[in-house]
């Protein structure tokens, strides 16, 4: 082969490699976190959330305490407000909010979208199939330092981007900021504990008296009533981070 034509290939070679090689690097503190994330049983964390709207102008802030359970368990139990819930009990995710609408709960199979509502899940479970990732600088997140790494989803979502604060000592979650359409939620995670002594009943949801459950694919039933369709709702305080079609 002469001198020039493999100097060409080489150069080729490189060329290609160069931006596999960047990717790969950028996707190394969350394949760490994904890493760790694989050998807990389950996690516990205090939360606040700040939802802006940005067509209203407007934020909405909320505080709780967040319970995931490997493999598909989660609980967003709200303190602020009080009473408001996202509860995955292994075979169906359920959505009540009565700070907004006291006598409506939703409810769809955990198999429809693993990851809807549980972010952890979402984030990391396979997330270099999932996304194109950028790492950005060192921020302190309550004192931790903090490796910020954009993400790109590779697939249609219902989220355009998001932004994970990943500690750079143990790897956990300490914020993560999604971009919707029209609103950007930010979720901040304290007191994270990885070996956490969860309450009976914690995955556990029972439909409050009066109230109809809804199917967000169509007609849902009340227990013992009519079957009926979703209505229209407020801006929520929970999040959900479903691809789309799931909806």
């Amino acid at each position: 082969m002469p001198r020039l034509r493999r100097v060409g290939l080489s150069l080729a070679m490189l060329a290609w490699s160069a931006p596999a090689a960047v990717a790969q690097e950028s996707m190394r503190p969350l394949e760490q976190a994904a890493a760790h994330y694989r050998e807990v049983q389950a996690i516990c964390a205090d939360f606040e959330q700040v939802i802006e709207v940005r067509p209203l102008r407007r934020s909405i802030e909320s505080a709780g305490q967040v319970c995931h359970r490997r493999p598909n368990l989660f609980s967003m139990r709200f303190t602020d407000p009080d009473g408001d819930m996202v509860v995955s009990d292994g075979d169906y995710i359920w959505v009540y909010y009565p700070s907004a609408v006291a006598d409506q709960v939703m409810r769809h199979p955990v198999s429809d979208s693993p990851g809807r509502e549980d972010f952890f899940r979402e984030f990391l479970e396979d997330p270099g199939a999932k996304y194109e990732a950028e790492t950005g600088g060192i921020e302190a997140v309550d004192g931790r330092d903090c490796r910020v790494v954009s993400l790109t989803p590779l697939t249609p979502t219902g989220y355009r981007a998001a932004r994970l604060w990943l500690d750079v000592e143990s790897h956990v979650i300490r914020r993560l900021e999604i971009h919707e359409d029209n609103k950007i939620r930010t979720l901040t995670l304290r007191d994270v504990d990885l070996d956490p002594d969860i309450q009976a009943g914690t995955f556990v949801f029972e439909v409050p008296q009066g109230a109809r459950v809804m199917s967000p694919r169509g007609p849902g039933a009340r227990p013992g009533g009519p079957l009926t369709g979703p209505r229209e709702q407020p801006e929520l305080p929970g999040a959900g981070f479903a691809r789309r079609g799931d909806r």
